[in-house]
């Protein structure tokens, strides 16, 4: 190989290897903030478009290689519970152009997607190889990082400063190319270097110095017309969200709409809360996990399973089996999980997040999404008298938790109003446990005229504190307020809290025929919860339901005195009898529901025909605009013609190879037609190429007009190849574009 094409390589290597790490910081962002997996097979995908562009293979080719390459990733991630990929695509297809965007499925988000990322990189290529020039995608690459930085819990510090490290380059890179092309300097090693070596170091130097320089702070609160924004996207943008779990809390409140897209089933002999992951840092605004290291305890099928939360009885142990009808990349559990038993999926292992209790499983590095698995369990009970004795002033002597834990489950915000502790203290004045203090909390929103509700609850507005709002301005919202609240006003009173998240109960199914005493039940988006756990001392963590209108736990342990026997008695048949109430007011409301089903089927039998006359509608408004759309661009392609006729000729004729007759023809109908150069009657063909030259400001037509003479006057001459005339060819068909 020689000098000039190792040359030629490396700067193309060089070129989009900087390109693909530009479009790793697009990747990022999405990766972490969205549900979006894979990302070693999307990084593939990048590569093999991107070396495409670089080899220069037949388009067709090249098309069919990404086709292939897309149809083998949509099948390596199909969901077998969607049903087939085409079956998929059908039904993504049918919401997307109907505007169901809701039920739009991940298979047709996927492909779009991917569809995306060929088009930039596409898009990417012609800047490179046409224009020169990547300062748009820089740029866009800036605000697009600068934006997710702003406006969500992605920290884009360190992009931010490698996309500019990235883009200086590239742009360096390419004007270095411009300079030698345009200098007539040869494209050698020690001319790259001259030129790009005192960029590098400029580079470098400026990158040294700017984080080397002392940096002011960062304001607490996001400057006035930014909050604005922010407010404005909240409100506006999305006024009613859909209920369901997100991973996403840094910014609490808002309504939301109801959604019964199914998530999971589970079997178990008494309805569980599923527990998710817990969170300690409370922002003023919302949860957020603390930064640093997330530290994890790793284990297999079977194997002890170490959590934070007391396990109860080993006579109480009994499985569960879960069944996903939603995709998560974590585990959802019940209280005093011991062992997972097994899913879906073999020879994977599991680790479990030791702050937060979430639980992975992982395939070497691969998160997984499981579609079933089960647990050996027992619920933990809790003795009264333990908890009767547990006192706030133990919690610093004790050393379960670690100084550390301590102050992050006691952490609350420096600008959090002072009334929000004088009213825990109130509340609480007249308890000694710590345990009568938190259930204390809980009574208080049952009697202090507080409503649930999903609707009119609002953000936080200026320097509003979230609980702050709830507990003293509205007094009405969802389980999030509920929950912060209490977490908040228990950490002021010196007592660890933490805000836990995942699913409550949900409704049992009624399966005739089952044998065993276990239950099936099912979890909805309806059903995604939040609630508290308070640490008490001598005890551990211990789960409250602040949020009215839910039941909350069942977790007390019976007393085994004898003394106590009659009390047990009387309290197991009021138990018992509660439970009969219980179920005779469930089957009232599952009537009510069936009936409220019905009228809605009929109801929704009734607008049938509306609805398919709204969709015939939104179909018919849909290929209008696409019709629109298509008239534009046949309109802007007809008026810009004379510019792209030549591109693509001179495409055309790269394929060809004609012959020098007819490339020649061609070159004289453009310029006859083009420009008006036609060659007057009986003027010989160099007084022709004389004269247009002398137009054009060019020798080109002059060197094209004597190889044609060589092959029309001189049969014995040897005819001139394609290579030998291109060229000037070319510059001729480009200076046709008028």
């Amino acid at each position: 190989m020689s000098n000039e094409s190792v040359v030629k390589w490396g700067k193309l290597l060089l070129l989009y290897g900087l390109i693909f790490l530009m479009l790793v910081e697009w990747l990022r962002p999405v990766i972490e903030l969205t549900d979006t997996g894979h990302l070693a097979l999307l990084l593939l995908f990048i590569i093999i478009c991107l070396a495409t562009n670089i080899i220069k293979i037949n388009p067709v080719l090249s098309v069919a290689i990404k086709l292939v390459y897309i149809i083998w990733f949509m099948l390596y991630i199909q969901d077998l519970r969607e049903g087939t990929l085409l079956n998929s695509l059908a039904n993504g297809l049918k919401a997307l152009l109907t505007g169901d965007w809701y039920s739009i499925n991940d298979t047709i988000k996927t492909v779009l997607f991917l569809v995306l990322l060929w088009m930039t990189i596409y898009l990417i290529h012609h800047w490179l190889t046409i224009r020169r020039s990547i300062m748009y995608f820089f740029i866009m690459t800036i605000i697009f990082l600068a934006l997710v930085d702003t406006f969500t819990t992605y920290n884009a510090e360190m992009s931010i400063v490698r996309t500019m490290i990235l883009g200086l380059l590239l742009t360096g890179l390419l004007f270095t190319e411009k300079l030698i092309s345009e200098n007539g300097m040869r494209a050698n090693v020690a001319n790259y270097a001259k030129l790009l070596v005192p960029l590098v170091i400029l580079i470098a130097l400026s990158a040294l110095f700017a984080y080397s320089m002392p940096k002011k702070e960062a304001s607490e609160n996001l400057p006035e017309p930014i909050n604005d924004i922010v407010k404005w996207a909240n409100s506006s943008m999305g006024a009613k969200g859909k209920i369901g779990y997100v991973e996403d809390d840094h910014q609490l409140g808002g309504d939301f709409e109801k959604d019964d897209t199914p998530v999971l089933q589970y079997t178990s002999e008494t309805p569980q809360y599923m527990r998710i992951e817990s969170k300690s840092l409370y922002t003023g605004r919302g949860w957020e996990r603390p930064k640093g290291d997330i530290f994890v305890n790793t284990f297999k099928y079977r194997q002890d399973v170490k959590t934070s939360i007391p396990k109860g009885r080993k006579k109480d142990t009994t499985t569960m089996a879960i069944t996903m009808d939603k995709k998560y990349n974590f585990l959802v559990q019940p209280y005093g999980v011991e062992k997972v038993l097994h899913s879906n999926v073999k020879k994977n292992k599991f680790y479990i997040e030791v702050n937060s209790g979430k639980i992975r499983a992982m395939q070497g590095k691969e998160q997984l999404s499981l579609l079933n698995y089960s647990y050996e369990y027992s619920p933990p009970l809790y003795e009264e008298s333990k908890l009767n004795a547990s006192r706030v002033n133990q919690i610093r002597s004790e050393e379960i938790l670690t100084k550390e834990e301590k102050e992050s489950y006691l952490q609350v915000p420096k600008n959090l109003p002072d009334r929000v502790g004088a009213l825990a203290e109130e509340i609480t004045k007249n308890e000694k446990s710590v345990n009568d203090k938190a259930n204390a909390v809980v009574d208080y929103f049952k009697t202090a005229g507080y409503e649930y509700s999903r609707l009119n609850v609002g953000y936080p507005k200026g320097k509003e504190d979230y609980v702050d709002r709830f507990l003293f301005d509205t007094k009405i919202g969802y389980c999030d307020n509920f929950s912060s609240s209490m977490v908040v006003m228990m950490r002021t009173l010196g007592i660890p809290t933490r805000w836990v998240k995942g699913f409550a109960p949900g409704e049992r199914i009624v399966s005739a025929g089952e044998s065993s005493n276990e239950e099936k039940y099912s979890i909805t988006n309806n059903n995604a919860h939040s609630w508290v756990e308070v640490y008490v001392p001598k005890v551990g963590w211990m789960p409250f339901e602040p949020t009215i209108g839910f039941e909350g736990f069942e977790q007390l342990e019976e007393e085994k005195a004898s003394d106590t026997a009659p009390k047990t008695e009387d309290a197991k048949k009021e138990k018992e009898e509660k439970k009969k109430q219980e179920e005779k007011k469930a089957q009232n409301e599952k009537e009510e529901k069936i009936q409220e089903k019905q009228l809605k089927k009929e109801k929704e039998a009734q607008k049938q025909p509306e609805k398919k006359e709204e969709n015939k509608a939104s179909i018919t408004w849909l290929w209008w605009t696409l019709a629109a759309i298509g008239l534009l661009v046949v309109t802007i392609l007809f008026n810009q013609r004379r510019k792209i006729m030549p591109t693509l000729l001179i495409w055309y004729y790269n394929k060809k190879n004609p012959s020098l007759s007819k490339a020649y023809e061609k070159v004289v109908s453009r310029l006859d037609k083009q420009l008006g150069l036609k060659r007057e009657d009986g003027e010989t063909l160099h007084g022709y190429a004389m004269r247009v030259d002398s137009y054009l400001k060019t020798n080109d037509f002059s060197t094209l007009t004597s190889y044609m003479e060589q092959e029309l006057y001189n049969p014995d001459a040897e005819l001139a190849k394609w290579n030998d005339f291109k060229e000037c060819w070319e510059n001729l068909i480009n200076q046709t574009r008028g």
